[in-house]
């Protein structure tokens, strides 16, 4: 889990500072770019400046070959109509031609200069908007893309590896989780009641095996041990074998009831312990919704009534269980004790005459 958040926490801190750095980038080169565009608007208002002028002196220039034109048609009548009468004004008419050819001239320098300054303007504007479009296009097309690669640098490889650090320490222990599962299983497999038993009582051995046995300890030097059958106590021994037969029969009567009811006690309880309600598969679908799920579990068998019903069913059932129990646990050294007596005063009868 640490290595996972410190993992997490270094993407963190990778992904501020390259954003950082990123977006300063982003910002220069944004600067850059109102820089450029403003450089090409102001050539844009030169180009245009110049070519209004570049216009203007053309059109004094046109304007002025109209009046030269129109100057010399007007010259060209006149001196026609004074050649008819004899007057000469070829003077005047020369000073007036070179007036108009100095304005004409004059006109065509201002038009020539303003059309170079036009055309340079114009080569300037078309250069700059050229590069300036170009530099547009980068931008979006590669810068952006650039900047976006800077920000996250690093950040899905870092990210990848940090999940997949986590993943795997998750399959680990869904792997580990399965083995203890499978150890889980077969120890439950494993399970044996009479082994189990032995294997305690073997442990304790000292306190379950059985002690010796009573030694007779005679008194005062009598030396008679064993049991005799001889006149007067063969009749009363007789008798006593006989009272101890007939409570033999009943006893054994007895303990067989209690046997048959023991047992039928016993097989419902090892009923009531051994259903099988251990599936709880269903709780867990994962096309139910979460409604869906808690209303299957509280009408499943392990409800709450449903278990305080049959706990308070195999209580009951336990208490028929001990009862009987104890009536074999009184009746059981008794029919042992009555059994031996009687086979050994049958034993001793019959030895005697």
């Amino acid at each position: 889990n640490n290595n996972v958040i410190v993992r997490l926490a270094h993407v963190g801190e990778d992904v501020i500072r390259l954003f950082k750095k990123s977006k300063d980038i982003g910002v220069q080169m944004h600067e850059e770019l109102v820089k450029v565009t403003n450089e090409l608007y102001t050539v844009m208002k030169t180009y245009h400046m110049y070519h209004t002028e570049s216009l203007s002196a053309e059109s004094k220039l046109k304007e002025a070959e109209k009046q030269e034109e129109k100057h010399i048609g007007k010259a060209n009548d006149i001196s026609s109509s004074l050649l008819r009468y004899g007057l000469d004004e070829r003077p005047q008419r020369r000073s007036s031609v070179k007036k108009m050819e100095k304005m004409k001239e004059k006109r065509q320098a201002k038009y020539s200069e303003n059309k170079l300054k036009c055309t340079k303007a114009r080569n300037d504007y078309l250069l700059n908007l050229a590069a300036t479009n170009a530099l547009v296009v980068k931008y979006y097309i590669h810068d952006v893309s650039d900047m976006i690669d800077c920000c996250d640098l690093g950040y899905h490889a870092s990210l990848a590896r940090t999940l997949r650090t986590y993943l795997s320490a998750e399959y680990s222990l869904e792997t580990s989780r399965h083995e203890g599962l499978d150890l889980l299983e077969g120890a439950v497999d494993a399970m044996d009641i009479r082994g189990d038993k032995l294997k305690f009582m073997d442990t304790h051995s000292q306190i379950f095996c059985p002690p010796a046995c009573f030694d007779y300890q005679p008194h005062m030097g009598d030396e008679v041990c064993q049991v005799s059958a001889q006149q007067p106590v063969q009749t009363e021994l007789l008798m006593r074998h006989h009272q101890l037969q007939s409570r033999l029969a009943t006893l054994k009567i007895e303990n067989e009831e209690v046997r048959k009811t023991l047992d039928a006690t016993m097989q419902t309880l090892q009923d009531m312990l051994t259903v099988e309600d251990f599936d709880v598969s269903d709780a867990f679908q994962h096309s139910q919704s979460t409604e869906s799920v808690k209303s299957a579990s509280s009408d499943s068998y392990m409800s709450k009534a449903n278990i305080s019903k049959r706990r308070a069913n195999q209580q009951e059932t336990e208490g028929f269980y001990f009862t009987p129990d104890e009536l074999l646990i009184h009746m059981f050294p008794v029919l042992c004790h009555k059994r031996y007596c009687a086979n050994e005063v049958f034993q001793l009868i019959a030895i005697c005459p």
